[in-house]
């Protein structure tokens, strides 16, 4: 029975320095990143704050990578526009490949379509096939056999 007990005070304990030193360690690379401190606690975006699309640029590299990580994703390639409400990024995405990040902790699906509209009437259209028209003169149709 002592030794039951031993047990599990030791694996509580162990548990206990595992969590304190990963949150050490969150915490630590957060405040390298610049990001957000030990207390600092992120409100949601308001519903009807205003939302602005831009490009993006290196200055937004963190907040890229902050949004990628969230949603598990990399950092899309190419040329990127960026919505923004509040100061924070809330998604981004690709003109070159369309690849989307977003938020996964904040509404984003109406803010996704609005980046896919905006970055698609700046995306060039793809090439359409040359059309010749041919000058030739249409041949009757044939007679049906009887």
């Amino acid at each position: 029975m002592m030794l039951s007990m031993f047990n599990d005070n030791l694996l509580r304990t162990l548990s206990e320095t595992r969590v304190a030193d990963a949150r050490r360690d969150l915490r630590q690379h957060a405040e390298a990143r610049g990001g957000p401190g030990r207390h600092t606690v992120l409100k949601r975006v308001a519903q009807d704050a205003p939302l602005t699309i831009r490009h993006a640029n290196a200055a937004d590299f963190p907040a890229l990578e902050r949004l990628a990580a969230l949603d598990s994703r990399r950092i899309p390639t190419g040329e990127l526009f960026v919505a923004e409400a509040e100061g924070r990024l809330l998604a981004a995405t690709s003109l070159d490949t369309g690849a989307i990040v977003a938020d996964p902790f904040e509404h984003t699906a109406s803010i996704v379509e609005l980046l896919r509209a905006h970055a698609g009437s700046v995306r060039p259209a793809a090439p359409r096939p040359l059309v010749v028209e041919d000058s030739r003169e249409p041949v009757a149709a044939l007679p049906k056999a009887a």
